[in-house]
């Protein structure tokens, strides 16, 4: 136990270490990355990523993996804009039931996602590709011919357009919620237990099914709490929000040391593997480096963090 203790520190000091080494290059490498507007403009890209990425951490520790939560995203976006606009631009309902709709459409599209993978069979993979394609088609059909703007004040006070301290909080709201969840209750408990080894947590008289279902189900409901908070921010809702956002998720996840294989990691690990992709793509574009540059080097990070990560996990059989 003090041993997998030690281990889980050692990863989450690897990975702030290297949001420490990754700002230090950057504030000496570009002047304009040391102005603070640089440290608010990266909380503020930051937010929506770090929701969606929250729910994605529960999937992955329990041993699932969902490619469907960017366009579950973009299909909430639409859901609560359609809403709040209406065909004609009237809303067809208050801020208030139009976000409780959409956040309980996201959580019913993870229900269903995990109920799929734990009743059928077939692989999460599969499952969640699946929807990922059925989601984004869903979305594209619901913005068809829409002006999804002009949203009543109350919906915009969630993204507090004079400032940022509602989203804000609201993020840090869902993380401290997660992380609560993963560390303090028996749920948290089950979801390592169902990640570290299904069948041995199965045999222990863990009911593996509710709860994996219920972490895709948290996941889903992550997307939608996010594509709400980004629709309040940006003022209008359009079908291509979270485009490739599953991947940045996941990968998120696993640069801050969250096993892609289940059973380890944590919700603040995923908030410095947040930071870390953030910090790079603001601190590449500060150098004058191009988008589709920024995309290779995240992608390439990435690609590192999932090796490191697999061969700490053959250490771990061994």
């Amino acid at each position: 136990m003090i041993g997998d203790i030690r281990k889980q520190a050692i990863r989450s000091a690897e990975s702030l270490a290297g949001l420490v080494v990754i700002t230090l290059f950057f504030v000496i490498m570009s002047p304009t990355y040391r102005q603070w507007a640089t440290l608010t403009d990266i909380l503020e890209q930051s937010m929506e990523l770090a929701i969606l990425a929250a729910g994605t951490t529960l999937v992955l520790i329990s041993g699932g993996l969902d490619l469907s939560v960017g366009s579950v995203m973009a299909l909430c976006t639409c859901i609560v804009g359609c809403l709040l606009s209406g065909a004609t631009g009237e809303p067809m309902m208050g801020a208030a039931p139009a976000v409780a709709i959409t956040l309980a459409a996201g959580l019913g599209i993870g229900l269903v996602n995990g109920v799929a993978i734990k009743y059928t069979g077939v692989p999460a993979f599969i499952v969640t590709l699946g929807m990922m394609m059925i989601a984004r088609g869903a979305a594209l059909m619901l913005a068809a011919g829409r002006n999804m703007s002009d949203f009543s004040d109350g919906f915009l006070l969630l993204g507090d357009s004079s400032g940022y301290a509602v989203p804000l909080w609201i993020t840090a709201g869902m993380i401290v919620l997660v992380g609560c969840l993963l560390a303090m209750t028996r749920f948290g408990f089950n979801a390592y237990a169902i990640g570290g080894n299904e069948e041995v947590a199965r045999l222990s008289g863990v009911p593996v099914k509710r709860y994996s279902i219920a972490c895709y189900a948290i996941g889903g409901f992550c997307a939608a709490l996010a594509a709400v908070v980004q629709t309040s921010r940006f003022e209008f809702a359009k079908p291509n929000r979270g485009e490739s956002w599953e991947l940045m998720a996941i990968g998120a996840v696993v640069i801050g040391g969250t096993s892609l294989f289940g059973g380890s990691g944590g919700v603040g690990r995923t908030v410095i593997g947040v930071l870390i992709i953030k910090s790079l793509q603001t601190g590449l574009s500060h150098m004058g480096v191009g988008s589709y540059w920024q995309r290779i080097l995240i992608g390439v990070v990435i690609i590192l963090a999932v090796w490191i990560d697999r061969i700490q996990n053959r250490r771990r059989k061994t």
